[in-house]
């Protein structure tokens, strides 16, 4: 006779993969209108502002321009809140094939994407190892940590540090900083879309980035948080799951300062 409550679990298991493959499928026509259909009108509204401040700047006061240059902020604005959708929407669609990741060689191509400023330093304390991850993303996660670092620094001379330890089955990574720190209560809300702790007339931010690099991770196996102390800094930590034959690299960025 044939296996019913097996039969089910298999009609239950079908039925499931098939929402999936739905919700995802919506995913990516969400992501398809919005790339296409919001992006143009904002465009368009861009330049008509340009124009009118360019052919009318003789006939507007300077409350008038001051509104002008608000609405631009604004229509900026509107645009990275759109590319942070997408990014994060991207994350979800596009599957990268894991490689062993060098992680001494990449941190310091990272490094020098991310351009920190003249007072702002980032040092590699110690070895890093080669982790089984897909290349590209986390360059993404080291560098969207880093930026966030930097994005944030409020104190004169900035001073970053990534480390790394090993646990048990995980690498431990830290982006340390000396910068503003954060309130513990807010510790959940800034890994959220679109949740920023500044004012965005202060900084503008779409806050994606730390969701991104959420979602990256823990689509990995691994797990992500911070540890704070406002006026003193924040350090981020996130792990990655040790696989099979991945070997610490022998050499090393230890204490290289970029």
């Amino acid at each position: 006779m044939p296996d019913i409550p097996n039969k089910h679990l298999a009609d239950d298991t079908e039925e499931l993969l098939a929402k999936i493959e739905s919700a995802e499928n919506e995913l990516k026509d969400f992501a398809y209108i919005v790339s296409h259909d919001l992006k143009a009108p904002l465009r368009g509204i861009k330049s008509l502002v340009e124009w009118i401040s360019a052919d009318h700047a003789d006939k507007l006061d300077e409350t008038g321009k001051e509104q002008l240059k608000m609405l631009t902020k604004r229509v900026e604005r509107m645009h990275n809140l759109i590319e942070g959708v997408l990014q994060y929407s991207r994350v979800a669609q596009t599957s990268e094939q894991p490689a062993h990741v060098n992680l001494n060689e990449l941190l310091a191509k990272v490094i020098d994407t991310v351009a920190p400023p003249p007072n702002v330093s980032i040092t590699v304390a110690g070895e890093l190892p080669t982790v089984e991850f897909g290349p590209t993303r986390i360059a993404q996660v080291f560098a969207n940590l880093l930026s966030n670092a930097i994005k944030y620094m409020d104190k004169p001379q900035g001073d970053i540090k990534i480390a790394c330890s090993q646990e048990a089955g995980c690498w431990k990574f830290s982006v340390q900083d000396n910068g503003p720190g954060i309130d513990e209560k807010h510790f959940e809300r800034i890994f959220r879309m679109f949740q920023t702790l500044n004012s965005r007339d202060e900084l503008e931010s779409t806050g994606a980035g730390l969701t991104v690099a959420k979602k990256i991770v823990e689509m990995h196996g691994g797990r992500i948080w911070l540890e704070s102390t406002p006026g003193e800094g924040s350090a981020f930590y996130f792990t990655v799951p040790i696989r099979q034959k991945e070997l610490t690299n022998g050499k090393t960025q230890a204490n290289t300062a970029y």
